[in-house]
């Protein structure tokens, strides 16, 4: 939601009364309530004028109504109390103050792969948290590219925890600052990273053998940096095996829909006879699939590879000869 839209949907819920917006809170996830809470209490007085602009496509008597008590917080305060348990409704007050709200806010805007691989080695009861936080369409791609102990920890964690601790959300915040600071850090790195890419094939590939005898790490998560789906013809073959066992069929399809025949070719080289028959047959029968989904499928696989690659899942060929 756009911010004159969230900045829209708090004046029409102070406007609307305590009892529906605590109706109206039910349904939302504590990402949509924070971003409305926080606006609610920056709305204070609403003028006669402003509340029948917002107010005319919902219902004639608001266009009536004076303005608004400049006690949004109390509103919104007793509204959270009408719509949860009292445990639950201070829980999300404390969050909306909190530092880590905004970083949160950024983070459900980011992949399912990349905030998967953010995540990957985090304790279950902190995933939860943080999957209880995000979207449910986003929390549900990323619990599904998630090792599957991990996952099921995940939820087993969620079921039997509505409410985060106190200890969970200090947990919370230093997690998401230090995603901050690694965001806000020198990106020396990504500079070499783009200059790789820019570079032919054979120079890049000359410069990272050069660079692993000095700094292995540093080679690896370059790799790892620039690694896109089309890359995927020039991995071994456990790398391919990998890969596939890690991509959704579907996304798989429309990513290879809209490239060359080497990146089929590489993958039905390490399916069975069968598979490999079946993915091209479906790759036939799949008809036009627009251009829009074709790069959000191949976006997805990159970031796929790119988590594979940052966690050793998958090698490279100079790596794998060494």
């Amino acid at each position: 939601m756009s911010q004159p839209g969230i900045d829209k949907a708090a004046a029409l819920l102070l406007a609307l009364g305590e009892e529906a917006t605590a109706a109206v809170f039910r349904y939302l996830s504590p990402l949509e309530i924070s971003r409305i809470g926080a606006a609610m209490r920056e709305v204070g007085v609403l003028p006669r004028e402003r509340v029948r602009a917002i107010l005319r496509d919902y219902a004639a008597e608001a266009a009536e109504q004076t303005g608004f008590a400049a006690d949004t917080g109390r509103f919104l305060d007793d509204a959270l109390k009408q719509a949860f348990q009292p445990e639950r409704a201070q829980a999300i007050l404390q969050r909306l103050g909190a530092p880590g709200a905004q970083a949160l806010e950024k983070l459900a805007w980011r992949e399912p792969a990349e905030i998967a691989g953010l995540l990957d080695g985090q304790a279950p009861q902190l995933i939860a948290v943080v999957a209880g936080q995000l979207p449910r369409d986003v929390a549900a791609a990323v619990l599904e590219l998630l090792p599957g102990p991990t996952r099921a920890d995940t939820l087993l964690s969620l079921a039997h925890s509505e409410t985060p601790s106190a200890d969970m959300l200090a947990e919370l915040d230093d997690w998401l600052a230090g995603l901050e600071a690694a965001a806000a850090a020198p990106q020396g790195e990504a500079a070499v990273a783009s200059l790789l890419g820019q570079m032919s094939e054979g120079s890049a590939a000359a410069a990272l053998v050069q660079l692993d005898r000095n700094d292995a790490d540093l080679a690896a998560r370059l790799r790892a940096r620039n690694l896109g789906f089309e890359d995927l013809a020039r991995l071994p073959e456990a790398s391919r095996k990998t890969f596939l066992r890690n991509i959704g069929a579907r996304t798989l399809l429309h990513a290879l829909k809209g490239s060359d025949g080497r990146v089929l070719d590489a993958l039905t080289a390490v399916m069975s006879p069968t598979a490999a028959q079946r993915m091209r047959t479906d790759l036939d029968t799949l008809g036009a699939v627009p251009v829009t989904a074709i790069q959000a499928a191949q976006d997805e696989a990159g970031a796929t590879l790119r988590r594979l690659a940052a966690e050793g899942a998958i090698l490279f060929p100079d790596e794998e000869a060494a």
